[in-house]
C-alpha cells in the first residue's frame, strides 16, 4: 500500500475489490479501487443505481469487511483488523442516512443521546448539556422535548445529523442524506455539514444524487459499473 501522511489523509484505499456470491454465482461489484480523502475535505460520490457507491462507503466506513485490497482509515489498516479494532473505529465516526432512524418512542434529545452511548458512561455524564447544545447547532434548541411524529421531515434529518455529530467524528459517511428533503431543508443540511468540515476539520464522505448540492463539495467522484471514471475539483465541473 503506497505511502501516504496519516496528518493529511482520513481515508486512503488502495487495489479495492469487492464481491458478492460464491464461485459461479460470484459477481464483482467493486474493481480496483484507489482513492483518498484529506481530512477537512467534503467528497461526494455519484453514479448510477448498481454502480458500487454504497457498497464502497460500508467498505471503508468499517460496516463490512475488506475482502480484498487495502483501506486505511485515520491511519488504521482495515484489511484483516480485528472486530474490537473496527468497533473503535467506528466510534470515531458518525453516520447519516436517508431514512433518519429515529426511535420514535423517545424525544429529540434522547435520539441525540443515542450517539454518545457508543463512547461509554463517561460521555453520559453530561449528556443532556451536550446534546442539547448540538440540537441548538441544527436549529433545533427549541425542540429537544418532541417526540418523531411531532416533527417535520426536515426536522427529523436535522435530529440524526446532530446524532451524527454528538460524538464529534473525524469523520461522517452520508448516504443520500438529502434525497427525501425538500430543496430548502436539503441545503440546510448540506451547509451545516460544509461548516463542519471547515470549522472542525471534519471529513465527509456523501454518497447522493442530489444535483442540488454539488457546489458545496470540495471534489466528486463518480462511479460506473464499480469503477471509479472521475475525480475532480467540484469547481472544475460546476463550470
Amino acid at each position: 500500500m503506497p505511502k501516504k501522511s496519516s496528518n493529511e489523509f482520513s481515508l486512503v484505499t488502495s487495489g479495492l475489490c469487492h464481491s458478492f456470491g460464491k464461485g459461479a454465482a460470484t459477481l464483482e461489484v467493486l474493481h480496483d479501487i484507489d482513492f483518498t480523502m484529506r481530512r477537512g475535505e467534503l467528497v461526494i460520490l455519484m453514479g448510477p443505481s448498481g454502480s458500487g457507491k454504497t457498497t464502497l462507503l460500508t467498505l471503508v466506513a468499517c460496516l463490512r469487511r475488506i475482502q480484498k485490497g487495502h483501506v486505511q482509515l485515520l491511519g488504521q489498516e482495515l484489511s484483516g483488523a480485528s472486530e474490537k479494532i473496527l468497533t473503535r473505529m467506528r466510534q470515531r465516526l458518525g453516520f447519516i442516512f436517508q431514512a433518519h432512524n429515529l426511535h420514535s418512542s423517545l424525544t429529540s434529545i434522547q435520539n441525540v443521546r443515542m450517539g454518545l452511548e457508543v463512547h461509554g458512561p463517561d460521555a453520559l455524564r453530561n449528556w443532556q448539556k451536550t446534546c442539547g447544545r448540538v440540537l441548538e447547532l441544527v436549529g433545533l434548541g427549541d425542540r429537544l422535548d418532541y417526540f418523531p411524529a411531532q416533527l417535520s421531515g426536515g426536522q427529523k434529518q436535522r435530529v440524526a445529523v446532530a446524532r451524527a455529530l454528538v460524538g464529534c467524528p473525524d469523520i461522517i459517511f452520508a448516504d443520500e442524506p438529502t434525497a427525501a428533503l425538500d430543496m430548502v431543508t436539503g441545503r440546510q443540511v448540506v451547509e451545516l455539514l460544509r461548516k463542519l468540515a471547515d470549522q472542525r476539520g471534519t471529513s465527509i464522505f456523501m454518497v447522493t444524487h442530489d444535483h442540488r448540492i454539488l457546489e458545496y463539495a470540495d471534489r466528486i467522484v463518480k462511479m460506473e459499473d464499480g469503477r471509479i471514471i472521475e475525480d475532480s475539483s467540484a469547481k472544475i465541473l460546476m463550470k
